[in-house]
């Protein structure tokens, strides 16, 4: 039997099983290598989502057939990873090495037991249908090797294997000849001239707005069972292209007399119609825009038929029949489904109508779930950016308030604790400096300050020049706020230690910075317009907070007796005054070390 093409799964599976068998030193890779390489596919995957080089439609290919064979796995409490490490210990127990040397050099090969393994699996594939041969069939034909040590392996884990495997393989499938390859979209169609009304006959029709069934328990059903189990898994898990690749391959499996497929989506940006996916492979569709847009704009699918006044490209081509079908979401049609034939007879029925019809809701069912998905990943980006103000923690509250509808204008009043920090000198600092290096210093310490602020659960406000304005216990209630403002500040001292060693190690200008922290009652909460909100926290703890930071010197931290009251047991600290213009003399602490006490 000749060679099947090998799917992308199987692929690593195979680079896997050798990887392990020159690690031991095997002159040969045996069937327990396969299936130690079958369980490393989603490992490699993770290496190989690193490598830009890498054709994304393979690696979608080969992340869908690993995500399978996982997914499954845990539904029989099956931990893929303890099988490979199994594999591993077995192997080494088992002593087995080559009795001559391994060179570097050495090109390993296939034992005659791992040949039959594949021959096997190639035959399972045919049965199946299948145009390449994929994980799943490989995994059938080991675990069927009549392998001592597979039977081993798979009785340490009480059978588990063979249980996933009868789940995995309850698939009708025919015989197909052609391997498809996922096909991107691209724009230029290979396509029959626009088809005059003339040339054609339109036979049955059918309302694609609404839910239709088979109106007989057949085969179609069966196909129709399969084909909407495949949209929801690819559907569900985002691999959008190879989803739809699969759904035109499978589309040629089912419908009897099918000879060419095609799907087309409409491009947001522009409403052209894009050439998504289309089978089989080898051959160039033969798509009319004219039809396809006729069923998306009656929402309507039809069997289609030549006529006898023809177009000159239509006597060239050698279609006969097909059938066109909307994809239709929300009452619009977002692209078509399109099968064609060469046969003479007409070779599509009604109950094949009803299949592709009832597949292309489903399969426009899927394309709209992956674009709003994309959409609300990017919507959560975007918002994210927003709330870069926020620590990770803080972020996470707000944005489930926002999916929640409940992130709205307004605010309230209640007492937090307000940090300023301030860096000394910086004028002066910065008059010799290009503003490219100003920028970049600034940036440097902000970043490691605000580092600080986020890991004790505070909040910023806003940069003001070299300034820095945070609030601890707003915009979600913290008990501990306090606390946390002086662990930051004490930390935010100790980041600008480390930044100052190796600005200076670089042969930079360094800084120091003041901090001064208040605690007090503010209006803190969102404020603008519903298009453009902004954060914000307005009282007289905001104004006194500067005069403590005001009040520090370099790498200091001055905090208010409203603060120290709640803080006196876990710092050491030293009683002072500072004079300000407005307020007169405050009385204030100086921060010398945290002490470690039971909180």
């Amino acid at each position: 039997m000749a060679e099947m093409i090998l799917s992308a799964g199987v692929e690593l599976a195979w680079q896997a099983a050798g990887d392990l068998a020159l690690s031991n030193n095997d002159p040969l890779i045996e069937p327990i290598h396969i299936l130690y390489g079958i369980c490393s596919i989603e490992k490699l995957i993770s290496r190989q989502d690193r490598n830009p080089e890498m054709d994304p439609n393979r690696a979608a290919q080969a992340k869908a057939e690993a995500e399978t064979l996982r997914d499954t796995a845990q539904r029989h409490g099956l931990e893929l990873g303890a099988v490979r490490r199994t594999i591993r210990e077995f192997s080494r127990k088992q002593g087995e090495r080559a009795a001559l040397t391994v060179t570097a050099d050495h090109r390993i090969s296939r034992s005659p037991a791992a040949k039959a393994t594949f021959e096997a699996a190639s035959q399972v594939a045919v049965e199946r249908g299948e145009r390449e041969l994929n994980v799943l069939c490989l995994l059938d034909a080991v675990l069927k090797a009549n392998d001592g040590k597979i039977e081993e392996i798979a009785a340490q884990f009480k059978n588990s294997l063979p249980h996933m495997l009868d789940e995995l393989l309850i698939v009708e499938s025919k015989e197909t000849s052609l391997p498809i390859r996922v096909a991107t979209g691209v724009s230029d169609l290979h396509q029959q001239a626009d088809m005059d009304s003339r040339a054609l006959q339109i036979g049955e029709t059918i309302d694609a707005t609404l839910n239709v069934q088979p109106k007989s328990i057949s085969s179609a059903a069966q196909s129709l069972t399969y084909l909407s189990d495949l949209t929801w898994e690819f559907g569900t898990k985002g691999h959008l292209e190879f989803m739809l690749q699969k759904a035109a391959e499978q589309v040629l499996r089912i419908v009897c007399g099918a000879e060419r497929s095609a799907i087309l989506v409409r491009d947001v940006v522009n409403g052209e119609l894009l050439l998504k996916a289309h089978g089989p492979a080898g051959t160039m569709p033969t798509v009319s825009l004219t039809l396809a847009s006729t069923a998306m704009a009656e929402k309507k699918g039809f069997v289609w038929s030549r006529g006898e006044d023809l177009t000159l490209s239509q006597k060239e081509s050698s279609v006969q029949t097909g059938m066109y079908v909307p994809l239709v979401v929300n009452e619009g049609s977002i692209g078509a489904l399109c099968l064609d034939s060469s046969a003479q007879s007409e070779c599509f029925g009604t109950e094949d109508l009803l299949l592709l019809t009832t597949f292309a809701h489903q399969l426009a069912l899927a394309i709209a779930n992956h674009e709003l998905k994309v959409t609300l990943k990017q919507n959560t980006d975007v918002l994210e950016r927003l709330l870069t103000n926020f620590s990770p923690k803080v972020r996470t509250q707000l944005l489930q308030r926002a999916r929640n509808g409940r992130l709205r204008l307004g605010g309230e009043r209640s007492v937090v604790s307000v940090l300023c920090s301030d860096i000394r000198g910086f004028t002066r600092i910065s008059a010799d400096m290009d503003t490219e290096d100003i920028v970049s210093m600034l940036n440097e310490y902000f970043a490691a300050l605000t580092d600080c602020i986020f890991r004790h659960d505070g909040t910023i406000d806003k940069f003001v020049g070299d300034a820095i304005l945070a609030v601890f216990g707003s915009p979600e209630v913290d008990p501990q706020h306090h606390r946390n403002a002086i662990v930051a500040a004490m930390e935010m001292q100790q980041a600008m230690e480390e930044v100052n060693r190796q600005r200076s190690a670089q042969g930079h200008a360094t800084c120091q910075v003041g901090i001064g922290v208040h605690a007090g009652e503010v209006f803190h909460g969102f404020i603008g317009s519903p298009e453009r909100m902004e954060f914000t926290i307005i009282g007289d703890a905001v104004n006194r907070s500067a005069r403590y930071c005001d009040g520090a010197k370099p790498s200091e931290v001055l905090i208010s007796p409203e603060v120290y009251q709640h803080v006196w047991r876990m710092i050491e600290a030293e009683q002072t005054i500072i004079a300000t213009k407005h307020e007169g003399d405050l009385q204030a602490y100086r921060v010398i070390r945290l002490r470690t006490v039971a909180k």
